[in-house]
């Protein structure tokens, strides 16, 4: 499944966030100072992913979000891109003894699990500004 990533460029600038089209295969979207979230289609593959500048979590396809009880959430990228600038969609950071270790996306009321912290871990959740 391919991104239109204009229809994206064009739905982040109707609801104020910022977006660059870098290439014809790749968007960013900055979410705060040095918080760049990248929409990218990849040729060979016939595939698409999102993921943050500088951090290994990444996402194919829709969104899944699921809560310890298993009730999830589907949303596709369009979906994602709006609830980040209503606030249902939020960044989650992950740092380790003050080391910025992973970041990622979680619905508002799908956050978590955090069986996973190892000693030294924090996570910081925020919400977007427009």
């Amino acid at each position: 499944m391919r991104n239109d990533l204009q229809q994206i460029h064009e739905l982040c600038s109707d609801i104020g966030l910022a977006s660059t089209v870098r290439s014809p295969g790749e968007l960013a979207i900055e979410l705060a100072s040095g918080v760049v979230l990248r929409f990218r289609n990849v040729e060979k593959e016939k595939d698409c992913f999102v993921q943050f500048e500088g951090t290994p979590w990444h996402n194919h396809g829709n969104f899944i979000f699921v809560d310890s009880h298993g009730y999830e959430t589907d949303m596709s990228w369009l979906g994602v891109v709006t609830g980040l600038a209503e606030g249902q969609i939020l960044v989650c950071e992950k740092c380790n003894r003050g080391e910025l270790v992973d970041r990622w996306l979680d619905h508002q009321d799908y956050v978590g699990p955090f069986r996973f912290m190892q000693e030294g871990d924090e996570i910081r959740i925020w919400r977007i500004s427009r």
